[in-house]
């Protein structure tokens, strides 16, 4: 077993990552290969949160409800190296490493120079057999790694691979080394040997029943060196390369900060958040209510509101709520609708002004507005491994092993925080007539009876949709096209700019008909302004006709416009590459469900389209 990783260790620096970075592609659990050092990112349970600042902590009320979690944490990287400054935890991994030299290829307690050295990069591993004063050979972590789709982790077993079909005849443990041939630059140039004189190449191991018959251990390398699942793990072991992007989907959860909790008076909270917690540590009801009048009239010029009004969301932020971890996602995509319809708002983290309706769109749309200022908060909850999403089907499950759980872990045992980031931005919100959609609906519902029972089979979609709700479709493909159209006109390019997407829930009583297209970003402290002048009356007109010319012919019609199946699971009709997707990350449907010809019909039938008027 590696050597267990002691605190002092984990001082060490091994490298950088952008903030943004650690709910995303490498979040805990994820695997990292930095300048020095190849590492798996530690699980929370590892952080020592209270070396940070008081400003790492972020409250966003709706998501602590749905979540039922105390708090959030967003961490910065250090610029000083020093004991005792804050650093996310890194465990060396893979442990397996070979050397370019002598081809050695096993655990790297096994084949690194024991002796010290004084080479400034003291975090990697050098031969014992090749190295000698003044030529250092250094040891190359290996390529593959082994998981499962329960998100279990561990290293490609190399010894196994080489003597499946082989019996190890020479006394004493395999000695491996791995040799690449020059003729070829794919797996079957890797060559696997051992001293008993067995070898294979690297050919087939990336097959799905490449490793049939070996037992997944459910280890946890993230969680500690030498752990394992609790729960036994049928799930079949997959080859995987350790730098690919399918080795870690982060899970995300994210919101938009609105009121009460973006006003002025919880922007402050954020500021005496430990004051604030000391005092709700108070049993005594008279005493606490007696400090918080007190630490109320200390500070009641930043918080600019009554006593009462303060006492009162005091104790909705840091008080015991009742509620807490009962809010659904989808009670907060509606209350964010109405926030976005309601009247104008000037908090610190939710500005917004009423627009004129653009000129010749009065019969469709309903409102606009401008978003001057935005916070969204973005949460990683766990991740899977192999595949993105979570297999649904409760028989497919069993099959193949996967366990009920939504998401790997990434802590041993639950926290009562997660790792998040805030960001900041602006936005354009157009809110639809709910009779023009009604009408368009009721028009075209048949057309997407097939799309909505493609949707069913799949990960995607969270019940916004059906053929009896197609809205959802309609609003989409309108929010990709204004994503194109915009980038070229205010700066930002296509994977800048984000969109959220509220359409009536089939199983609520509300309507909902609006689209937000909006920028976020943590290096900056606010926006330009840029994507909000472009809401203005007469540059949106002129960008939603540009939108309707560009999206009535695309380079791949008439197969494109014509199409009733592509993408994923078959769930987008006229929509590809060169007319309407758009980046994954400014998609939050995964670039499907999506029909240009919702917008602007068919060749054959211009009536079936939102703008047909317009046409």
């Amino acid at each position: 077993m590696p050597p267990k990783t002691g605190r002092k260790h984990s001082t060490k620096k091994a490298g950088e990552l952008r903030r943004s970075q650690i709910v995303a592609a490498f979040g805990p659990g994820a695997v990292a290969d930095l300048p020095h050092f190849s590492g798996i990112i530690s699980g929370t349970d590892n952080w020592n949160i209270g070396l940070l600042s008081n400003d790492a902590k972020i409250r966003e009320g709706n998501l602590e409800k749905l979540l039922g979690m105390d708090f959030f944490i967003q961490v910065s990287s250090s610029t000083e190296d020093v004991d005792g400054s804050f650093g996310i935890p890194m465990f060396r991994f893979p442990y397996i490493y070979y050397c370019p030299e002598c081809h050695m290829l096993d655990y790297y307690w096994n084949i690194a120079l024991r002796e010290p050295n004084n080479s400034k990069n003291s975090k990697d591993f050098f031969c014992n057999a090749c190295s000698r004063p003044g030529h250092r050979v250094k040891l190359i972590p290996s390529r593959f790694i082994v998981s499962c789709l329960n998100g279990h982790l561990e290293d490609f077993p190399y010894s196994w691979w080489v003597h499946r079909n082989h019996k190890h005849d020479v006394e004493g443990a395999p000695q491996l080394s791995l040799e690449y041939d020059s003729k070829t630059g794919g797996l079957d140039g890797i060559h696997i040997k051992c001293n008993c004189k067995a070898e294979e190449t690297m050919a087939g191991c990336m097959n799905k029943d490449a490793l049939r018959g070996l037992h997944c251990r459910g280890k946890m390398p993230w969680i500690a060196n030498d752990y394992i699942d609790p729960e036994e793990c049928l799930a079949k072991l997959r080859t995987m390369q350790r730098s690919a992007n399918n080795v870690y989907y982060a899970v995300n959860q994210s919101a938009l900060t609105i009121p009460p909790w973006s006003s002025q008076i919880h922007k402050v909270f954020k500021k005496h958040s430990e004051i604030l917690e000391d005092i709700f540590d108070e049993d005594e009801e008279s005493i606490l209510i007696t400090r918080l009048k007190k630490h109320w009239l200390k500070y009641q010029n930043e918080y600019s509101c009554l006593e009462d009004t303060f006492i009162r969301e005091a104790k909705a932020v840091f008080g015991r709520k009742e509620t807490e971890g009962h809010l659904t996602e989808k009670a907060i995509i509606e209350n964010e609708y109405l926030a976005l319809c309601a009247h104008d708002s000037e908090d610190p983290y939710f500005t917004t002004s009423s627009e004129s309706i653009p000129k010749g769109f009065e019969d469709l749309f309903e409102q606009v507005k401008l978003v001057k200022r935005l916070r969204e908060v973005q949460v990683i909850r766990g991740f899977r491994r192999i595949l993105p999403e979570h297999e649904m089907d409760e028989a497919k499950r069993k099959e193949e092993g996967i366990f009920e759980r939504e998401f790997t872990p990434i802590s041993k045992q639950p926290m009562n925080w997660l790792p998040a980031i805030e960001l900041f931005g602006e936005g354009i919100f157009i809110k639809f007539k709910e009779n023009a959609l009604a009408e368009w609906e009721a028009r075209n519902s048949a057309r997407y009876t097939r799309m909505a029972a493609h949707l069913q089979k799949s990960w995607i979609g969270k019940g916004m949709f059906s053929a009896k709700s197609c809205r959802y479709v309609l609003m989409h493909t309108f929010t990709h096209l204004l994503i194109h159209q915009l980038s070229s006109q205010c700066g930002y390019s296509t994977a800048s700019l984000k969109e959220k997407i509220y359409a009536s829930y089939l199983d609520s009583e509300r309507n909902m008909g609006g689209v937000l297209v909006y920028t976020a970003a943590t290096d900056c402290d606010g926006s330009l302004g840029g994507l909000v002048r472009q809401g203005q009356q007469e540059k949106l007109t002129s960008t939603i006709r540009a939108l309707l010319q560009n999206a009535s012919w695309c380079s791949n019609d008439p197969l494109c416009i014509e199409s009733m199946a592509q993408g994923y699971q078959s769930l987008n009709y006229a929509a590809c590459h060169a007319c309407t997707l758009l980046p994954e990350t400014s998609c939050e449907a995964a670039n499907c469900l999506l029909d240009r010809a919702a917008i602007v019909g068919t060749p054959d039938n211009r009536d079936m389209a939102f703008f047909k008027n317009m046409m």
